[in-house]
């Protein structure tokens, strides 16, 4: 005979009450939250899921906030080279003006001094800040002012080192520049070569900036044109430096008639006005030539003397064509670099999108797993209050079973 004692009896009904209610608290919680999982115990395989989707939503939200701040600073950008873009395009225009054959020294000294404050703005706008205490063409010395001007000099005091920002998994964009690869580092002359007149010059005769007829040809080395004067004949003749000290005729003596166009070495040239005995013109491979420099050697051009001095006249329109092509570089330059930001800006657009689309399929998969069904969330809690009700029915009749309701 199986014999059970009424101490029995009780923990097994008290148990069974709490049990009960424990499922109609949980489904109340789960009415009350909307969530079907409201700690791990209630879905382990789903509260982990959920874990990992909501690291997911982070990371994608970060990337937003990336986004955001790359879009903020590649507009700053922007605009700031849109700015030096207009200075030089203004620069040119003076300088196109410093041409004009009937102008004074006094014209060109007004010139000059017009040219100093587009090189004053053109180093503000390379000292633009990111509106955080930090400058845009610092490179990581985002805290160090870029640019000094001393004058017509122009010091450099960032670094190379290119700022990204991470706007996608393993994508990143390149938020801030070094000045001295925007600024400083444009070629000279025509991108290829520069030219120049010899100091010691006496004639009227000038060089253009010259032009590359066949690339393929260019050697990369140094040349000189020489001009002789013998019984009132003018010739010309081209050496090339060839590295060793010794110079290699390219072009033997030949007569000169101006203007004259002189090729070699898939470089072409003209010369224009009247050469003198001895004087010599030079070509050489084109170095970098900072957007500054470029501006402050025209200045120079145009304050220099030439009125009634027919070799300083042709040493100024050297001067002049040099300082025009070597904009053109510097506004290539800045173009290119303007360029590579709508890029960046239209990049950033395509992983905005991408990453509103993916936080969307994030959102509805925790949706999915985690949001409580409300028709089966009403249904469990009419189930589990009857249940619970009929627990506490059944250990109320229990608790009163004893022998003396029998007797």
């Amino acid at each position: 005979m199986l014999r059970v004692s009424t101490a029995n009896f009780y923990r097994s009904g008290e148990s069974n009450i709490v049990e009960r209610q424990a499922e109609l608290l949980k489904v109340q919680a789960q009415l009350a939250s909307g969530k079907r999982i409201n700690s791990p115990g209630d879905d382990p395989l789903g509260a982990a899921d959920v874990n990992s989707i909501r690291s997911g939503l982070s990371q994608f939200a970060q990337f937003k906030d990336n986004q955001g701040y790359a879009r903020y600073l590649l507009n700053l950008a922007d605009s700031a080279i849109a700015g030096v873009v207009q200075t030089v395009q203004d620069v040119q225009t003076r300088l196109v003006e410093a041409g004009n054959g009937v102008l004074a020294d006094a014209d060109r000294r007004t010139l000059a001094t017009d040219l100093e404050g587009q090189l004053a703005r053109l180093v503000g706008l390379a000292n633009s800040p990111d509106g955080a205490g930090g400058y845009l063409f610092a490179g990581a010395r985002e805290n160090t002012v870029p640019f000094a001007q001393s004058g017509t000099t122009v010091t450099f005091a960032g670094d190379d080192i290119l700022q990204k920002l991470e706007i996608s998994k393993d994508r990143f964009q390149q938020v801030k520049f070094s000045g001295d690869g925007l600024f400083l580092k444009a070629r000279a002359g025509n991108g290829s070569f520069t030219t120049d007149a010899a100091a010691a010059n006496t004639g009227s005769g000038w060089i253009d900036s010259g032009t590359v007829t066949n690339p393929a040809a260019l050697t990369g080395r140094p040349y000189r044109i020489e001009f002789a004067v013998t019984g009132g004949v003018t010739s010309f003749s081209v050496q090339r430096d060839d590295g060793g000290g010794a110079f290699t005729t390219v072009v033997p003596a030949t007569p000169y008639t101006a203007p004259q166009s002189i090729g070699f070495d898939g470089i072409q040239v003209s010369i224009a006005g009247t050469p003198a005995n001895n004087d010599r013109f030079d070509v050489a491979p084109a170095p970098y030539q900072s957007l500054f420099d470029t501006v402050a050697r025209a200045i120079a051009a145009l304050r220099a003397p030439v009125q009634g001095n027919a070799a300083a006249q042709a040493q100024f329109r050297t001067d002049l064509s040099q300082a025009q092509a070597s904009m053109q570089q510097a506004l290539d330059q800045v173009l290119l670099k303007r360029s590579e930001i709508g890029t960046s800006l239209a990049e950033l657009d395509n992983y905005e999108t991408l990453a509103d689309d993916r936080q969307l399929q994030y959102q509805s998969r925790l949706s999915a797993v985690e949001d409580l069904d409300y028709a089966q969330g009403v249904s469990d809690l009419a189930r589990r209050q009857s249940a619970f009700e009929a627990a506490l029915a059944s250990y109320s009749k229990v608790s009163k079973l004893t022998l003396f309701d029998y007797l």
